[in-house]
């Protein structure tokens, strides 16, 4: 059976506080982002349970997984990083460090395997990781079925806004429009695999995740 994906948006930046914040180099987390992750690990209910713990490779994504999963980070020891799960833009504030630089920050709890051996040129901003949303659908696609092959039951993944839209589907193809309201940072909503969807994998949002999250935006429940 597939894994559970406990999906999650980075906490706040230094880019989401700043005038222009999009000019920002791959920017860390503020100190309201490090007390929003805090409150994310007293609220998050299955800590006990995540057997894999991934994060797209900006440092914004890899301090909220660092700090809000925090009883995992202590079980497991490494944080998985994934360039598919990066933002999807070609700003700044989105485009990703070098391996080594990410490496010199956070040590060994990070795995930059896929960084280094699989998706060397990531952080250019091209190819599948250009802002083309047809690129970005099907770069969202890729990552589902990585994840929907997994052997581990919950896997947690912190991303960003606007890529979640393309992860959940709530995403126009043609035109990147976003179907749905902008997820707030250090959100989590958890989904199961509809095992019927093929090598699309679509995600379906589990009732209890649902319902445990904020209504936004009247007539945008999404």
């Amino acid at each position: 059976m597939p894994p559970i994906l406990h999906l999650v948006r980075h906490a706040e930046g230094y880019h989401n506080a700043a005038w222009h914040g999009e000019g920002i180099h791959d920017p860390f987390l503020t100190e309201h982002g490090q007390k929003q992750c805090e409150k994310l690990r007293q609220e998050f209910p299955d800590h006990d349970k995540i057997e894999l713990l991934m994060a797209s490779p900006m440092k914004r994504c890899i301090q909220t997984c660092r700090e809000s999963f925090k009883p995992a980070v202590d079980r497991l020891g490494k944080i998985l990083l994934s360039p598919l799960a990066q933002e999807a833009s070609t700003e700044h504030m989105d485009t990703g460090s070098s391996a080594e630089s990410i490496k010199e920050t956070f040590g060994d709890l990070v795995d930059i395997h896929r960084l280094t051996d699989v998706y060397p040129y990531w952080n250019y901003n091209v190819g599948r990781f250009s802002d083309d949303p047809g690129m970005q659908a099907d770069r969202a696609r890729q990552l589902r079925c990585f994840i929907m092959g997994r052997p581990e039951k919950h896997v947690v993944l912190v991303a960003h806004g606007s890529f979640n839209h393309c992860l959940t589907g709530n995403f126009d193809e043609t035109d990147g429009t976003q179907t749905t309201r902008m997820w707030t940072n250090a959100e989590c909503r958890s989904y199961r695999f509809d095992e019927s969807s093929g090598d699309q994998a679509t995600i379906v949002e589990l009732e209890e995740s649902i319902k445990r999250r904020p209504e936004l935006n009247e007539g945008m429940k999404n």
